[in-house]
């Protein structure tokens, strides 16, 4: 009798344990690490390929205004994140295969809106502008019009906005990183370099060099989203999920508390 009750008692710990570990919602979301003040490694943090991330609990190595937004409105939701790091062509292509379920932050482009779905929720916004040598007496208030045949370096797999996609008339040479475009600028090998103005300014002031750069008025102003595939299985849910977690935190104050936290950030 004793064997046949604790039989029992097993069988239905084991079919609680089923449907518990069947209702956790979880998330794969993958993102790169050089993108201050959005995306960036912690100070003196460890490198880690994947990361597990539960509701009230914070990245090891990961920081930034547009973490803190995606991570919050997830966990809002009850979403236990499974975060990997990974250069931003070699992310989107996890999310292409399935490996990953989203990609943050991604500006719209005619391109990838074939492919993927967007949030409807932003997770934050900037302007697209062109830095080019303090020296430079080009006259950029034409915005676009003024670099027609101009060569302009841009980081190779990022998206600049669609008025920028659409441009024809610009010579647009790619490259591996931020730092790499102002070194091919510093040569005279390219006329400028196209940017996020929040991002690439944080990049100049953190490596000491702003002052030999001068930028134009913004070309356009762009917002950057969560971004899934098409036809990835759980991705509609998720953005959904998304959505609703920044409605939360929009509602009870902690997004507040984001833009306190990242003041000199215009999250708009």
């Amino acid at each position: 009798m004793k064997i046949k009750l604790t039989c029992i008692a097993m069988v239905f710990l084991w079919t609680v344990s089923c449907f518990a570990a069947g209702q956790e919602k979880t998330v794969t979301i993958t993102t790169l690490v050089d993108f201050a003040p959005y995306c960036f490694k912690k100070k003196n943090a460890i490198d880690h390929l994947q990361e597990t991330i539960p509701p009230g609990s914070d990245s090891s190595q990961l920081q930034g205004y547009s973490w803190d937004v995606v991570r919050e409105s997830f966990h809002e939701m009850g979403y236990t994140i499974f975060l990997m790091i990974t250069p931003w062509t070699r992310g989107m292509g996890y999310v292409q295969k399935g490996t990953a379920d989203v990609i943050f932050p991604a500006i719209k482009t005619r391109k990838r809106e074939e492919i993927f779905l967007y949030s409807n929720a932003v997770v934050d916004e900037t302007n697209i502008v062109v830095y080019v040598s303090a020296n430079s007496d080009v006259d950029m208030q034409k915005g676009l019009a003024s670099l027609q045949g101009c060569r302009i370096s841009q980081v190779r797999g990022w998206a600049y906005g669609k008025k920028w996609e659409a441009d024809q008339g610009i010579i647009k040479d790619s490259t591996d990183t931020i730092l790499q475009g102002f070194k091919m600028l510093d040569r005279k090998n390219v006329f400028g370099v196209v940017g996020y103005e929040n991002a690439f300014d944080c990049k100049l002031k953190t490596e000491g060099i702003i002052d030999k750069y001068k930028k134009s008025p913004p070309i356009d102003h762009v917002a950057d989203y969560l971004m899934g595939k098409k036809n990835h299985g759980p991705a509609v849910r998720i953005v959904s999920d998304f959505d609703a977690g920044k409605k939360k935190i929009m509602d009870n104050g902690k997004l507040e508390t984001i833009n306190t936290k990242w003041k000199w950030i215009d999250p708009s």
